[in-house]
């Protein structure tokens, strides 16, 4: 069985599915508006009360992301996965020369191609991530702002409500564009992950992908698990349980008898719990 390591937790699957079901109907909805006439806004249009549920469909997603993002706030700075996230996602020196060494891979200046060994996140996904925050800031607070028409035209003047619809109406356009061409190609057309990286349902990535997008990362790992308590079955060809990989340091170590005798331990232990009355 191919080795495989956690990309995504659970948790973290959930909020990218959450994000993208609402970003989906944000931009079905938004949309619907601004084309109101082209022919795929007939169904929402011609259907009872098509466009007013249209309306609140908008503001009942726009307001879920916010809740989403707030969630998200506090699950970066509450544990300590998401601490982690947090500082692997701070654009660094190196990101922006893996920037420069993929535009010079791209356009054929490096013969041959330089092999780059990307972080946890590459310079992509931080790209990607912090285009996701500002954007979310943008249209929050513009998103408002159409909401509220007569209460902002009570204080600011009515050239200020047209600059925010503009906002809105572009960022969504570059919101939206930089999901199908940017993210699209990065996880689903890109050859090296072709037909689709599965780690968004998974949650894992196979060595073949880590060794591809994220090889400095995959190295950190491995140097890591050194030493480090391991699955017994990735171990030995029979039992289960967990055992601790041996260290080589000169000779080889006979780690035969020191396993049997631990697995023997683990044995030992299930009967017990088996054989306990409760007295």
């Amino acid at each position: 069985m191919a080795k495989k390591y956690l990309r995504m937790t659970l948790n973290e699957r959930m909020q990218h599915l959450n994000l993208a079901v609402n970003f989906t109907l944000l931009v079905i909805t938004g949309f619907a508006l601004s084309y109101s006439t082209a022919f795929w806004v007939s169904p929402i249009a011609e259907a009872p009360m098509g466009m007013t549920l249209r309306g609140f469909l908008h503001r009942l997603c726009g307001v879920a992301t916010i809740f989403l993002g707030g969630y998200h706030l506090l699950y970066l700075a509450f544990t300590e996965r998401g601490r982690e996230i947090a500082k692997d996602m701070i654009p660094g020196l190196k990101d922006a020369k893996d920037l420069w060494e993929t535009l010079k891979n791209n356009f054929f200046i490096n013969r041959p191609a330089k092999e780059l060994k990307m972080p946890r996140f590459n310079f992509r996904e931080k790209l990607e991530y912090l285009g996701l925050i500002w954007g979310t800031i943008v249209m929050t607070v513009t998103g408002f702002i159409l909401w509220f028409k007569t209460q902002w035209l009570m204080y600011f003047p009515m050239w200020t409500w047209d600059v925010a619809r503009a906002i809105h109406f572009y960022e969504a356009v570059l919101a939206t564009l930089t999901i199908i061409v940017w993210h699209f190609y990065s996880v689903v057309f890109n050859p090296d992950v072709y037909p689709m990286s599965w780690a968004w349902i998974t949650g894992d990535l196979t060595e073949h992908e880590m060794e591809e997008e994220h090889g400095l990362e995959l190295e950190r790992i491995k140097d890591q698990q050194k030493g480090e308590l391991k699955e017994f079955e990735e171990s030995a060809p029979v039992g289960g349980g967990r055992v601790y990989g041996i260290h080589r340091e000169g000779k080889e170590r006979e780690k035969g008898p020191s396993l049997r005798r631990f697995y023997g331990i683990i044995q030992g232990f299930n009967e017990a719990i088996k054989n306990w009355k409760g007295t």
